[in-house]
């Protein structure tokens, strides 16, 4: 319906006043029906929304626009969804002069870099009252490197090659194949996160770090998804739901925060065995399994599946021997213990790095890796060790003469791989990147079985 501003009888200049307001009072019975009817989806329960980080009174959604009522308090449902007639005379007309899916003010989603999320998650022009809304790396916010330029969603989901990010499109692909109850009209955002739901983490502090005190919690399951918005809780803010929890018998070790070896990710205090992070591998597990298979069109290929119950970074085996030797806070006598969480490494929205690999990790930059072969030259400049800035941060050895310290046994070499036959790389460097053998699932070593994960 469009709209009519600045007009005493907004719903046509011949009814009188008793049946206008009867009309207004039908439209509006309507657009409830057109929004939890034909939709099926249960209105947002006041606690959750008014405790997210849109439906918050002190910071929550404000939006700005010509025509826009500014006397809209922060949090209201209105900032986001148009109803079918005018707020006071005075409103933006809805997308394509009707009511769109949802009553959103703009399309759900439209590409990569368009969609409704991303007309207030920006750092320019953002509807958000101020014209900027920012959103933190995970580096900055969980690991303390708060030099991380950074700062909001439109620009994570923007990186191009070498850089990466998650690709929507795909994540719109799979989420609509599941039996998750979305549809073809889903945000793919909801993929990951409940709008009426998901928390800052820190609350109300995004250029900040997190704190133990400024803890919130954003992501919910894909496949716990639910068109009542009352089902689908946050994942991570529950007992059952920490990584402390996924290790059960093993063990997380948190990694220092930036410039830091007495305090820990994700929120600075000096807790260390994941009871205060998201269990993000069972969240993450959701999509990338062994089940799933996920085409990625930023790689052109389908993404390799992943068993972390049986990877060496995760509850696989991971085997103490004499060449095996790591950094603090890892300990050498825990080894084979250890479960890492995905967040370790990556970044979960997108990074200049290839497979949003992290720029800070385990307290320390840079971490600089742009070709997914590993080709170019790592921290000492030695040619195909450009993903020793990232293994480097915990596994040591890596910058030793030779370059690499593994044990004899390994094949096809009798004599270890710190030699030519082994680690002879292309184009007449004498190393080979590690990223050669060791990937998620990997269990060979230039086409010869190695009996374990290589990962």
């Amino acid at each position: 319906m469009r709209r009519r501003h600045n007009e005493e009888d907004i719903m046509g200049p011949t009814v009188s006043i008793p049946f206008n307001y009867l009309r207004m009072f039908l439209y509006a019975i309507l657009s409830s029906l057109a929004l939890s009817g034909i939709f099926h989806i249960e209105p947002a329960g006041a606690g959750t929304y008014l405790n997210s980080a849109h439906g918050n009174s002190s910071y929550g959604v404000k939006r700005s626009a010509t025509g826009f009522p500014p006397d809209y308090t922060k949090g209201l449902c209105g900032h986001c969804h148009e109803q079918h007639f005018s707020i006071d005379g005075s409103e933006p007309e809805p997308m394509d002069g009707a009511p769109s899916n949802y009553e959103l003010f703009y399309s759900n989603y439209v590409n990569q870099t368009d969609n409704i999320c991303f007309q207030c998650h920006k750092d320019i022009s953002s509807y958000q009252t101020g014209g900027s809304l920012t959103n933190r790396s995970y580096s900055f916010r969980a690991g303390g490197w708060t030099a991380d330029s950074l700062n909001d969603l439109l620009e994570a989901f923007s990186f191009t090659s070498p850089g990466t990010s998650h690709n929507l499109d795909d994540i719109a692909t799979l989420i609509t194949a599941k039996s998750w109850n979305y549809t073809s009209d889903s945000n793919p955002c909801d993929a990951c996160h409940n709008p009426h739901a998901a928390q800052g983490d820190p609350v109300g502090s995004p250029n900040s770090a997190k704190s133990s005190g400024a803890r919130g919690w954003p992501v919910s399951r894909p496949s716990l998804h639910s068109k009542d918005n009352n089902a689908w809780g946050l994942w991570g803010d529950s007992s059952g739901e920490k990584m402390s929890d996924y290790a059960g018998v093993l063990l997380y070790q948190a990694p220092y925060r930036y410039n830091s070896t007495t305090t820990y990710e994700p929120d600075g205090s000096t807790t260390q065995n994941g009871s205060n992070l998201t269990d993000y591998v069972t969240f993450c597990a959701d999509c990338h399994n062994t089940t799933n298979t996920i085409y990625s069109t930023t790689l052109g290929r389908n993404l390799r599946t992943i068993d972390w119950n049986a990877a060496k970074h995760g509850k696989g085996a991971a085997v103490l021997d004499s060449a095996s030797d790591i950094f603090s806070p890892y300990q050498d006598a825990q080894l084979g213990n250890y479960v890492m969480a995905c967040t370790d490494c990556h970044e979960p929205h997108g990074s200049s790095n290839v497979f949003f690999i992290r720029g800070e990790v385990n307290s320390s930059v840079p971490v600089t890796v742009i070709t997914e072969a590993g080709t170019n030259n790592g921290p000492t400049g030695r040619c195909n060790s450009e993903w020793t800035y990232l293994c480097g941060k915990c596994h040591k050895g890596l910058e030793s003469s030779d370059g690499h310290v593994h044990p004899s046994f390994i094949p096809p070499d009798t004599e270890g791989c710190s030699d030519a036959s082994c680690h002879s790389g292309d184009d007449g460097c004498i190393y080979t990147s590690c990223g050669t053998c060791h990937y998620h699932e990997s269990d060979t070593v230039f086409g010869t079985p190695y009996g374990e994960k290589l990962f």
